[in-house]
């Protein structure tokens, strides 16, 4: 007899980030009657990117609902689903454009369990799309680090499709509200999914690569870029230690002492700004439990993405600073 399909079985699957997605959201929404998704073009259409592909086939325009372009009005109306008992999940295609609903996202959601003596919650999600592929000066940005000063808000940040899928999960069942980022360029990027569920939990990092000269801190697409450049730096000679923060608000503070209490060098990485940025947070909070040590931060620069894919990749990081970075750490 053979045993071809009990293999198959336990073999993991193979998708794609989007794909990630839209098999999180589809189980959630099945799980649990109570999850709503609604947005720019999520019906039938199935996402700006495909993130939600056979989602509105399953579950219908009672519990799928395209918006129109007004930000504002998409935040609000879920922050006000989310506090008589739903779990709205609520799109905003251009992380750029939530700024226009920050008023809805912060002085309402965020502070609703403050507001009512924790009477109250707004458990909702609000899924955006930040990073640079060639669409310009408002559609290119990286603002998270607004985001994690903000009290009551969570935000996590996918680099895999696993922890697409498991962060996802995470965020439709948290008690909200939760700003879950993505990045233009790791839609079409495939990986392996255990066919079990898996859920990744808030505020824990994930070590992609393990080392001992020089830790290296990233999240979202910048994670490919770190990895790239840690395996260019090995032939060197030199040992990075790459953790995908994963989740930005909490943070995994531990992992992260611990990483450069035995490595005693630190690079932070991100694609957005690094003043008052997310690598500034991530360093002072190490410093606080360790001291200082060595220390850069690589972001973009200060100017606004351009649509040009020259200055764009100019204004953008990427893996060759990363190795000119860590060899000044490194070598002095």
């Amino acid at each position: 007899m053979s045993s071809e399909p009990a293999q198959q079985e336990t073999k993991p699957l193979r998708l794609f980030f989007r794909e990630a997605v839209a098999r999180a959201v589809r189980e959630e929404m099945a799980r649990d009657p109570k999850v709503l998704l609604m947005g720019q073009d999520v019906g039938s259409f199935g996402g700006s990117y495909r993130e939600f592909d056979g989602v509105y086939g399953e579950f219908g325009p009672d519990r799928v609902r395209d918006t129109p372009v007004a930000e504002p009005a998409s935040v609000g109306i879920a922050a006000g689903v989310a506090a008589a008992g739903f779990r709205p999940l609520t799109v905003i295609t251009y992380m750029d454009f939530l700024m226009l609903g920050f008023d809805a996202l912060i002085n309402y959601a965020a502070k609703l369990r403050y507001k009512s003596a924790g009477k109250l919650t707004a458990p909702m999600v609000v899924k955006t799309t930040a990073g640079a592929q060639g669409q310009g000066v408002a559609h290119s940005q990286c603002i998270e680090a607004w985001l994690i000063s903000v009290p009551g808000l969570a935000v996590v940040a996918p680099s895999t499709p696993a922890d697409a899928y498991g962060l996802m999960k995470s965020a439709l069942r948290h008690d909200g509200p939760v700003v879950y980022m993505d990045h233009k360029k790791l839609f079409p990027t495939p990986g392996n999914l255990d066919r079990e569920e898996h859920v990744v939990p808030f505020g824990k990092a994930a070590i992609r690569q393990e080392g001992t000269d020089v830790t290296l801190t990233c999240h979202s697409y910048m994670v490919r870029v770190a990895l790239q450049a840690a395996e260019a730096l090995a032939e060197e000679g030199i040992s990075v230690e790459v953790i995908d923060l994963r989740s930005l608000a909490p943070l995994d503070i531990d992992t992260l002492v611990a990483s450069v209490e035995k490595t005693g060098k630190l690079l932070t990485l991100e694609e957005g700004q690094v003043t008052c940025g997310v690598g500034v947070e991530v360093a002072t909070r190490i410093f606080e439990a360790v001291g200082y040590r060595p220390w850069k931060r690589l972001g973009a620069l200060p100017a606004p993405v351009s649509s040009n894919p020259v200055l764009e990749a100019e204004c953008i990081p990427d893996a060759e600073q990363v190795i000119e970075s860590i060899r000044v750490l490194v070598r002095g």
